[in-house]
């Protein structure tokens, strides 16, 4: 039976309680945030018990972005064109509080008419550690789907997806899950 222990605002773990850099008392996330069991598709829920070394752990985070810095250098031809770039950072905000910020790029690779594709690249730090995030853009659609490549810290084997809605407004958020 699997478990999911969802920390309010913040986190959802699957098996173990305590997850270095992550949480630090148990029901108490290290942001504030409390916690509780939530039944999984296989069962009841039930208290979260220690994984079993080698057990994978799912990560939820619900982000809100606030769009801090923006640039788009116009490259090449004037207009949009191959090469243009979104260069950006944004303060990452979870229930209300400032938590961490990213960085990232989106490269134009792609024209056809009026549409264009953008190779994205994305860091996000948080005090557990950082994320990579990487995907293919059809620019201003929403909402945009990022492969979790990597991290750092409590996401050091990190993998998984980011979703990012309302891309460059201020309504822009991210739901991240990853496997750790």
């Amino acid at each position: 039976m699997s478990r999911t222990l969802v920390v309010a605002g913040a986190l959802a773990l699957t098996g173990a309680l305590a997850l270095t850099g992550v949480l630090g008392v148990a029901g108490v996330s290290a942001l504030g945030g409390t916690a509780s069991a939530e039944p999984s598709a296989e069962g009841a829920a039930a208290p979260a018990s220690p994984a079993s070394p080698g057990a994978s752990r799912t990560v939820t985070l619900d982000l809100q972005v606030d769009n801090d810095q923006f640039a788009e250098p116009d490259l090449g031809a004037p207009g949009r064109s191959l090469g243009d770039m979104t260069v950006y950072s944004d303060k990452m905000i979870r229930d209300g509080k400032e938590v961490g910020m990213d960085g990232g790029s989106c490269v134009v690779t792609h024209i056809e008419g009026a549409r264009s594709v953008s190779n994205c690249v994305l860091t996000i730090r948080l005090p557990e550690g950082q994320l990579t995030a990487q995907g293919l853009w059809n620019d201003g659609t929403s909402p945009m789907q990022m492969a979790i490549t990597g991290g750092t810290g409590a996401y050091q084997h990190a993998r998984g997806y980011l979703q990012a809605w309302d891309i460059h407004t201020p309504k822009e958020k991210y739901r991240i899950q990853v496997s750790l």
